[in-house]
């Protein structure tokens, strides 16, 4: 890192905007995935409400959009953690930039002639870059970052990414419901899209082709260094499923890492429960409307954000992992309250009872509430406050991982543990989806799945700390510091 960041401020994340490796590294991926989350939800809204497709009912347009965008991180994964451990990081992600521009381009095509195919397939060029960019974004930061400013830098990523998801979807919406939009054959949408694919590619030629420094790496204490394999060594191998698992086995190898792979995957897992639901936990639970949907993903990513940036506040130098366990001790508290709040309002009876999921509190014929009307509800701020909590707790959660797997994994191989841990994460989101509809088809409520999901992530608690003890004594640790050291993380 550069030099004349000294060590007070190595603590204060915001302090990494200074340096030149990076702001505009930051910059490139806000930009890819605000990119990647317009375009998406742009083409479901369009195909869900203004576009008539014979072979693509409305009802499945964001199932099948999601399906095709993930399909990527599981087919080439592998192979693109292998490049970017081969290959110049910063090269990679200049490259997969200008790949996106013409990913833009060719989409715009597709919004003109009216080709829902046609946007399918961007949609699947665009998963493909955001897998190749994966890898090479997360073994960028252990490469130029040492220890102490690891943790911030992956804080700000992560609520940079999804401060970048919400005002993707966001900004999509509101393009695609503009009145221009309306009355006009074209579109602002690929005009935006392009546009940010060549800001961010312009952000892009910004980031340092080599580190000023060697950054300080550290190994688990109970392993002695592994040694590097020579770079010529490597070698591409074409077939993911066993480059997958090949990576695992790897992984595998390093105390700790297998713990935290299940940790970071769990995570999306959760979330995806949470946004996956949110539409009809607005519409039929909450009696709200679109506006009322927006404001929980507003909550939840909003939650998530400040999660990851008090990390660095909240951790201790020595016992950082003790984040880890007060993640999942405050996801599973507040999603209880959560569902007990939202099982209250919606049947006005007991959380374990077995209940129609249709037969509501609340008149059949009720109108739907706006921001302001459910806002007026008794109970309303309580919901937003446990979403936020739990999205907090979940941002603190995830981000002492993604530094555990990047520092202790070998430095020639961190690209492909990343990679490989993607494709566990785009698995675990399947589950997630395949899972939520099962309890559903078979009876449950939304408050009971919530509940479910609470009792599943103690025993994911149980799992970790049995798994990595480390996790047990830094929390311990952790705990002691906080109650001798207090001081506002605000």
């Amino acid at each position: 890192m550069n030099s004349d960041l000294d060590t007070e401020q190595d603590h204060d994340q915001f302090t990494l905007f200074q340096d030149r490796q990076f702001w505009p590294f930051f910059s490139t991926q806000f930009l890819g995935a605000l990119n990647d989350n317009l375009f998406k939800f742009a083409i479901t809204l369009l195909i869900t409400y203004q576009w008539s497709v014979i072979w693509l009912p409305p009802a499945m347009a964001g199932l099948v959009i999601g399906a095709v965008f993930i399909l990527p991180f599981v087919l080439f994964s592998a192979l693109s953690g292998q490049l970017a451990d081969l290959l110049n990081k910063t090269k990679i992600l200049r490259s997969v930039k200008l790949f996106e521009v013409l990913i833009m381009g060719f989409a715009s095509l597709g919004f003109y002639v009216h080709s829902p195919l046609l946007l399918l397939f961007c949609v699947f060029l665009i998963g493909l870059h955001s897998t190749i960019f994966g890898p090479a974004k997360y073994a960028y930061l252990p490469e130029r970052f040492d220890s102490k400013a690891l943790l911030g830098a992956n804080a700000l990523v992560e609520a940079g990414t999804f401060l970048a998801i919400l005002l993707g979807n966001l900004l999509g919406g509101l393009l695609l419901t503009s009145e221009y939009f309306a009355h006009s054959d074209h579109s602002e949408v690929p005009w935006v899209c392009v546009a940010l694919a060549l800001i961010g590619l312009l952000f892009s030629w910004f980031i340092p082709t080599h580190p000023n420094a060697a950054p300080m790496r550290f190994e688990p204490s109970d392993q002695t260094p592994r040694a590097s394999q020579p770079l010529e060594d490597l070698f591409i191998e074409w077939n993911p499923f066993k480059q997958t698992l090949q990576n695992l086995r790897e992984a595998a190898s390093i105390p700790g890492m297998r713990a935290a792979l299940f940790g970071i995957s769990w995570m999306w897992f959760y979330g995806a429960v949470f946004l996956s639901l949110f539409p009809s936990f607005s519409k039929d639970l909450l009696n709200g409307n679109a506006g009322v949907a927006s404001l929980l993903l507003f909550v939840f990513s909003l939650g998530i954000g400040a999660g990851a940036l008090l990390c660095t506040t909240l951790k201790h130098p020595d016992y950082e992992l003790g984040l880890v366990l007060l993640g999942l001790i405050g996801m599973s508290l507040f999603t209880l309250d959560l569902a007990h709040s939202v099982n209250h309002q919606a049947y006005a009876s007991s959380l374990l009872a077995h209940q129609d999921p249709t037969a509501f509190a609340r008149s059949a014929n009720a109108p739907l509430l706006s921001i302001v009307g459910f806002l007026s509800k008794n109970g309303s701020f309580r919901i937003l406050a446990d979403l936020f909590l739990l999205s907090a707790f979940t941002g603190i959660f995830s981000v002492p991982l993604y530094t555990f797997i990047q520092s202790y994994s070998p430095p020639e191989r961190c690209a492909q543990t990343i990679a490989a841990n993607n494709i566990l994460n785009a698995l675990f989101m399947i589950a997630s989806a395949l899972i939520v509809g099962l309890l559903l088809f078979l009876g449950l409520s939304i408050p009971q799945v919530f509940l479910i999901l609470a009792l599943a992530n103690i025993f994911t608690l149980v799992y970790l700390a049995v798994q990595l003890p480390e996790f047990q004594t830094h929390f311990v640790g952790s705990v002691k510091a906080w109650i001798r050291d207090f001081k506002n993380p605000f």
